[in-house]
């Protein structure tokens, strides 16, 4: 009877502990897919600033460069311009200048072209492909240390002990499906920053071109 007893209050145990994880593992994972949504949409507006702000401040580099160059070739259109530089002497050093600073503009840029060679490369010279897999690695990244650290909060740290679930596992999965939104949503942010960048760039290029035609054009000989 006794051993009945023990087995009945045995599989009652079991049971609750059983419900009460059961119940344990629906909060958490309530939990976790509310904490994606919040990160999906955190994880896109990062994107969104950071790419603005890196194209801008590409665009702000580009305009300062140009307009340096374009300050130095209008002083020597002025020393001609005063009869201390000859025309011959004046389009000598402007087309010299130009090209040192072509070939300055060339070694600067070539470590990151190199590095993004590298990259298509590896990705089977997938270019798209390419930028999507190293934007969802840097944002896996970001949003795993947000999960580690939000998941190691008192309450929430205790929830997961009473559930079946690992720390590790829901922050691993909490950014995983924020890296998939941000892989998705990449291309479609970066193209339309990207191309009002260019736009803006090769305007000024356009400007700054037109002038060193001109001052060419009108030296005299």
């Amino acid at each position: 009877m006794w051993l009945r007893a023990a087995f009945v209050a045995a599989t009652a145990v079991i049971g609750g502990v059983k419900l009460g994880r059961s119940v344990m593992n629906r909060a958490v994972k309530n939990k976790v897919n509310q904490a994606i949504e919040i990160a999906k949409v955190s994880a896109i507006d990062d994107l969104s600033r950071e790419t603005t702000g890196v194209v801008w401040q590409r665009v702000q580099r580009v305009t300062i460069s140009l307009c340096w160059k374009t300050s130095i070739v209008a002083g020597l259109f002025a020393l001609h311009a005063a009869g201390d530089l000859t025309g011959r002497g004046f389009k000598t050093i402007v087309i010299v200048v130009t090209l040192a600073f072509a070939l300055r503009d060339a070694w600067l840029f070539a470590p990151l072209l190199w590095r993004g060679v590298m990259l298509v490369r590896s990705h089977k010279w997938r270019p798209t492909e390419a930028l999507k897999e190293f934007i969802a690695g840097i944002v896996f990244e970001r949003a795993y240390e947000k999960a580690i650290e939000a998941t190691s909060e008192p309450g929430t740290r205790h929830a997961i002990a009473l559930s079946s679930f690992k720390k590790e596992n829901l922050s691993e999965e909490i950014a995983r499906a924020v890296s998939e939104v941000a892989k998705a949503a990449s291309i479609r942010i970066i193209r339309m920053r990207a191309l009002l960048g260019a736009a803006v760039i090769l305007i000024f290029m356009g400007a700054y071109s037109t002038f060193i035609f001109l001052s060419l054009s009108r030296a005299h000989l």
